[in-house]
């Protein structure tokens, strides 16, 4: 008798426990073989679940049982459980460590789970018990892809060619490395030597159809992807690229037989589960609803097809029914992920920040490696304007999934916000490569051009754009933008004009045309444009913005400070209008308010850079240095390259008499943060001068002059050095200039001075 079969008898009392204590007894290698054969037998049945409970039975009676832990790492993987396959595998490989198989299946899950020096790491130890070893050769190539050593990559896929002329694999795996590193050519002819090599080879026929998907010849692609679907009519994989495949290229109708035909030969609920969420990603929510109410009483696949049902409900506005729905799913299921996110997002809708935040932890502990709790996550730290917590998520995001496209939109945008230019760009152009149907992608890759004034390139993605979407308000206005960033006002206005024809509330188009009736003189028509909208929106926190700072620009500080006010109360978390309201403080010599507006924004951000800099100018404006100098320090422990804080701190430093080294040091940062600010050089040539360091002092203050030289303190910084150095002509050349730009500058007494002693 098996124990356990009769582990519930063997709970009912002592005297039955005693009856049957041999048989709940016996010898754990005995016990964990019975159990290995029974999964071995399940997994022949193709029936994975029950054949997963008898591998992970095995290992409770031995847990460095590595053949077991092998064999339940596949199981899993034919049960569509990556992570739990990847945990198995690496645990099967570090107990296995002879076994080429075993070693293999690790590397191949890392690959996929973006854990390239890793899976780097193993396949290089195989190729040192091994350098024949073909498999190890392609995958060790792979995992150096992963972590962009494309040439490396490449080298490797060329040995194992070398290894093994007649694999068609390797040189399939080159021609997508190739493809990576932009050499198409050559890409192309790995495919086409892979072809020969295995001309009835399904998986490799879809190889060539993706290299040329993603090339732009959809005519090439379709023609290898029939040849491979006429090798493989009823291939689960070829069948589900062909529906991908149709569906990027607009035709749709194609798309669906050929799902229908993966799902038919996978047979599975939960393939069926596949097509309702195929449906549902189409808008064609009764299908879905019909297949997703023949199976929410499926054993396997029912909770989530209750989830999405809910989903169904909550997006055509049944809300309550949605949330008893979610509510009822979590009590039965505290832990279902996928209910847990679509209370998040429900949450979320809700403004209800904090409790949708906690679902999104509830989430991620129950699986860490879930790439949708961490974007849910991420999307509710951005709304908090937590920007390097919300960064940090959707980085989590693309360590599951290096290729989505929706983290890399989000970190695209946070990088704008954060003036983080560069980045902005290269994560939208990464979202586009990655899902080039998606528009919100090319859309946030032309505010990043537009923002880094790569004008030419931003109008290429928006021309596409505007031909493709000719009734989106967003991209009408991002034409807008870009013609007003080029100063061609003639051609923004109608570009703006339709974009607020088609969406009133498209935020941008209103920012660009208030500011383009301002600099054009029509102050009546921007402020009656903001005042319409205003009466429809009046709790918007960026249309108050967009007010707030159209009045301050023009002057109007009452009414700015008004409308930024109801801004703040509105969002408190619109940083800007903080800092937009610290500046109307500023303009009417309140600095007491304006460094309280500041220091509200310091208390909200998690990383206050920007305002906590303001507080410490506004201490330095009010000649409170020692509130200054902490607060400087305080700016650079949270970012020790700000150049403003170390410029200013190093001044601090050096003219109430700290540490000069210390001083040069952070004189020095500021320089290479900002080497184009005469303020700064003179910072650092000051504090060289104070050193006696006279050459480098007179270096870097003829740089301060070249940069800005219309600040006499600059002039008669240099003078000083000029006459300390012993050179009489420059420095009273130079001096006599600082008092004619402004006779009564700080310094002026002692340059007057130094000027009668030379």
């Amino acid at each position: 008798m098996r124990c356990d079969r009769v582990t519930r008898v063997c709970r009912i009392g002592a005297v039955v426990v005693a009856m049957f204590a041999a048989a709940c007894g016996g010898d754990p290698d005995t016990r964990k073989l019975e159990h290995l054969a029974d999964a071995d037998a399940y997994m022949a049945q193709e029936q994975y679940a029950e054949a997963i409970i008898e591998y992970r039975n095995a290992i409770q009676q031995d847990g460095r049982f590595g053949e077991a832990r092998y064999k339940l790492a596949r199981a899993y993987i034919q049960a569509n459980n990556g992570t739990r396959a990847l945990e198995e595998a690496v645990r099967a490989a570090d107990l296995l460590p002879e076994d080429v198989d075993a070693q293999m299946l690790a590397v191949h899950l890392l690959i996929l789970a973006g854990r390239f020096a890793d899976a780097q790491d193993r396949a290089t130890r195989v190729l040192a018990r091994n350098p024949q070893d073909v498999r190890a050769t392609v995958a060790l190539g792979n995992a150096l892809a992963g972590l962009r050593d494309v040439d490396g990559a490449v080298t490797q896929l060329e040995e194992a060619i070398r290894l093994d002329p007649a694999r068609a694999g390797s040189y399939t795996d080159l021609g997508l490395l190739q493809l990576n590193a932009g050499r198409l050519k050559e890409a192309e002819a790995a495919y086409v030597q892979a072809i020969s090599k295995a001309p009835d080879s399904a998986p490799t026929r879809r190889a060539f159809a993706q290299f040329y998907w993603l090339t732009s010849r959809p005519r090439d692609a379709e023609a290898q992807l029939q040849k491979a679907l006429q090798l493989e009519p009823r291939g689960i994989l070829v069948n589900r690229f062909a529906a991908a495949f149709y569906q990027t290229i607009g035709q749709a109708d194609k798309a669906e037989g050929y799902f229908r035909t993966a799902v038919d030969a996978d047979g599975t609920g939960r393939a069926r589960l596949s097509l309702a969420e195929y449906y549902i990603a189409a808008s064609r929510l009764p299908d879905a609803v019909t297949i997703l109410n023949t199976l929410s009483a499926d054993a396997q696949v029912g909770l989530l097809a209750r989830v999405r049902l809910a989903t169904i409900d909550y997006s055509t506005g049944r809300i309550d029914a949605a949330v008893a729905a979610i509510d009822r799913i979590l009590s039965e299921q505290p832990r279902q992920v996928d209910a847990l996110l679509v209370k998040a997002s429900i949450l979320f809708d809700q403004r209800r920040f904090d409790e949708a935040l906690a679902r999104t932890s509830d989430a991620i502990a129950v699986n860490p490696a879930s790439a949708p709790a961490h974007f849910a996550r991420g999307r509710v730290l951005a709304a908090l304007r937590r920007t390097d917590e919300a960064r940090d998520a959707f980085n989590a995001v693309l360590k599951v999934n290096p290729r989505a496209a929706g983290a890399q939109v989000e970190l695209s945008k946070l990088s704008l916000q954060t003036g983080a230019v560069a980045s902005a760009v290269q994560y939208a152009g990464a979202a586009v490569t990655s899902d080039p149907a998606r528009a919100d992608a090319r859309l946030v890759l032309a505010r990043s051009l537009i923002a880094r004034a790569e004008y030419p390139q931003a109008e290429s993605v928006l021309t596409e754009l505007a031909a493709a979407l000719p009734a989106s308000a967003s991209v009408q206005a991002q034409v807008g933008l870009l013609h007003l960033a080029r100063h061609q006002l003639g051609s923004a206005l109608p570009a703006l004009r339709r974009a607020l024809e088609l969406n009133p509330m498209e935020l941008d188009a209103v920012h660009g045309m208030v500011a383009l009736d301002l600099a054009e003189g029509r102050r009546s028509e921007a402020f009656a444009r903001l005042r319409t909208l205003l009466d429809r929106s009046p709790s918007d926190a960026v249309l108050l913005m967009i007010a707030g700072r159209a009045n301050l620009a023009t002057g109007n500080l009452d009414e700015a400070e008004a409308l930024l006010t109801r801004a703040t109360q509105a969002d408190p978390n619109a940083f800007d209008a903080y800092s937009d309201l610290g500046q109307v403080y500023l303009r009417k010599g309140r600095l007491d308010d304006a460094r309280r507006s500041y220091e509200r924004r310091v208390a909200r951000e998690t990383r206050p850079v920007e305002a906590l800099t303001m507080v410490g100018l506004i201490h330095q404006m009010q000649n409170q240095v020692d509130d200054a100098r902490r607060t400087f320090e305080d700016v650079l422990v949270y970012d020790p390259k700000a150049p403003i804080a170390a410029n200013n701190l190093a001044w601090i430093y050096a003219e109430q008499g700290g540490n000069l080294d210390v001083a040069l040091q952070l004189a020095q940062t500021a320089s290479a943060a900002a080497p184009e600010s005469g303020e700064v050089a003179d910072t650092l040539g000051w504090i060289y001068l104070k050193k006696e360091l006279y050459p480098l002092a007179i270096k870097t203050l003829e740089r301060a002059v070249a940069l800005d030289p219309k600040k006499p303190g600059i002039h008669y910084h240099l003078g000083l050095a000029y006459a300390r150095s012993g050179d009489a002509g420059r420095a009273r050349r130079v001096l006599e200039t600082a008092l004619r730009l402004q006779p009564d500058f700080d310094g002026a007494a002692d340059a007057r001075r130094v000027l009668t002693g030379l």
